[in-house]
């Protein structure tokens, strides 16, 4: 048996790869507004994906659900992701107010940020 060339089996690959991506549909994903909500999206379907992950074979319709599901994950993920940014600036904002001494602004921001932090430090 003769094999393909590297360039011919790149080409064939790529091929096959660009029918699948035109056979793929895409999804919005479930609106999310909160943190809160966020985290319920994770607490649902990562164990979800745990478990069809694990499992022995992924079959064109599991790799079609984590398809839909990871629409709604990355969701979950840009409104955590800007919460984290927002809790970030109010800590430098804390940050600078300190070192200007400017007690009322530290006590703003200090504030926010202990409010945005607290989801990554209170036990629940």
């Amino acid at each position: 048996m003769k094999l393909l060339p590297s360039s011919m089996f790149a080409l064939a690959i790529a091929f096959s790869a660009s029918v699948n991506a035109s056979e793929i549909r895409h999804y919005k994903g479930k609106d999310i507004n909160t943190v809160e909500e966020a985290i319920a999206v994770l607490q649902e379907y990562n164990p979800k994906l745990k478990v069809m992950l694990e499992a022995e074979e992924l079959n064109p319709q599991d790799m079609g659900k984590i398809h839909e599901m990871t629409y709604t994950m990355e969701n979950a993920l840009k409104i955590l992701e800007g919460s984290l940014k927002i809790t970030q600036r109010n800590l430098e904002e804390l940050h600078l107010s300190s070192e200007r001494m400017e007690t009322e602004k530290a006590k703003i921001y200090g504030g926010l940020y202990l409010e945005g932090a607290a989801f990554y430090t209170d036990k629940k």
